[in-house]
């Protein structure tokens, strides 16, 4: 009798139903927030993914499904960052990008409770915004998309790995305390210590965490620059109202990364506890033979997810997209209140940078698309309204913030 290989499943019935309304909502909510679904192919060439996840990653080492045809060598697509990029640079696609893909991955690993060697992955990839903004938008993001399917009792994770000035001195001064420990060490932190020295944090031994326990870490010896950067990201989580904690140790597996790295965790998964990754990656772009472009993102596993979550899932559908210029960070509170109230009407609705001006605000907005744009400044907070601009007329009118409810529930798809 024929069988499904180790590491798969059979998805029907009430299993299959739940893992659709997951994607479902998914598709709903961050077609709200203004991503594109994309859909890129199950293999690629294998080089794709040995540059950008890195060679000697346990991915590439270890894991990825590879084949060779015609002299070519090809690879079952382990993760989503890499392919979507890939069709960004190929397609021209305009910037700034937002993407959101819901599509199979495959690797070569032990299987357990909620980890597959094929499995589904929903993530998020936004394309072309380097300012600290948008890192705390996205950790907010999956966090409304996990209360809004139910999810509970989970925690946040953040950490900033800085960039390569900041690692390549820290890598000095870590080796020079790690002199000592070094034959307490386990054969695999020595290994990545000299290929990928800060995945030698992520490492499960306690005798190694011990030592690490002790040692400086990358988030106290950040540059000026990346210091700052994880200033504004904690101070614009928490003018979104979200808790988190700090965690000094957390890395990630690919090599892509830079800056802010984040973790969504829930403690009833046991060891393979983390329900979403991800963070910044401002340099891979540029290393796969695209433009020099700042990209942060995160990777969600449903069947993982789906393990915590009730048995119902809602599902919504998406109607005008609005865009919200502020002026000035001090707004921030109000602005995000608003777009949730825009959300919750059921229409799609961006944020822009309220560090930018107005006027390059307006020019995304533009750019995205969007119907209605809606400006919040130091007038509209004193006298109480909004100044909102029909994006196709040029009409722009002020509504006062007691009639935007109805404004919201008047304006139709188009």
């Amino acid at each position: 009798m024929y069988q499904k290989p180790k590491g798969t499943r059979d998805l029907f019935g009430k299993e299959l139903r739940r893992l659709e309304a997951m994607n479902s909502a998914a598709r709903s909510f961050f077609g709200r927030n203004g991503y594109e679904e994309i859909r890129t192919p199950s293999f690629e060439f294998a080089a794709l993914f040995d540059r950008s996840i890195g060679a000697t990653t346990d991915i590439v080492e270890h894991e990825i499904y590879k084949f060779e045809v015609s002299k070519k060598l090809y690879a079952l697509r382990p993760e989503g960052t890499a392919s979507v990029l890939r069709a960004f640079i190929e397609n021209r696609i305009a910037l700034p990008a937002r993407f959101l893909y819901i599509c199979s991955m495959y690797r070569r690993e032990r299987p357990q409770k909620g980890r597959y060697r094929e499995f589904e992955q929903i993530g998020i990839e936004l394309l072309g915004e380097s300012k600290p903004f948008f890192d705390a938008e996205i950790i907010d993001q999956a966090k409304r998309y996990l209360d809004l399917i139910g999810a509970r009792d989970y925690t946040i994770e953040l950490n900033s790995i800085g960039c390569q000035d900041c690692r390549s001195e820290y890598r000095e001064k870590l080796r020079e305390e790690l002199k000592a420990d070094i034959p307490k060490l386990c054969d695999d932190c020595r290994r990545r210590f000299e290929k990928n020295f800060l995945r030698i944090f992520d490492c499960k031994k306690e005798t190694c965490q011990a030592v690490y326990d002790r040692v400086p870490k990358i988030s106290d010896n950040l540059c000026t620059e990346c210091a700052e950067h994880y200033a504004q990201v904690t101070e614009y989580l928490n003018k979104f109202g979200i808790c988190y904690a700090e965690n000094k140790k957390l890395v990630r597996g690919l090599d892509y990364y830079t800056r802010t790295v984040f973790e969504f965790k829930h403690g009833g998964l046991g060891a393979q506890d983390t329900i979403i990754a991800g963070g910044r990656y401002d340099l891979l772009m540029k290393e796969l033979g695209g433009p020099d472009t700042p990209c942060t993102g995160w990777a969600m596993g449903p069947e993982r997810l789906l393990l915590t979550i009730p048995e119902d899932l809602p599902a919504l559908n998406a109607k005008e997209i609005f865009f919200i210029a502020g002026m000035g960070e001090r707004f921030v509170g109000d602005i995000v209140a608003l777009r949730n109230q825009i959300q919750d009407g059921g229409h799609v609705c961006m944020v822009g940078d309220p560090g930018e001006s107005i006027k390059a605000q307006v020019r995304k907005a533009n750019r995205v698309g969007a119907k209605y744009s809606i400006i919040y400044g130091e007038d509209e907070e004193r006298e109480g309204y909004y100044t909102v601009k029909n994006m196709d007329s040029g009409e722009q009118r002020k509504i006062p913030k007691n009639d935007f409810v109805s404004f919201i529930s008047e304006t139709k798809g188009s």
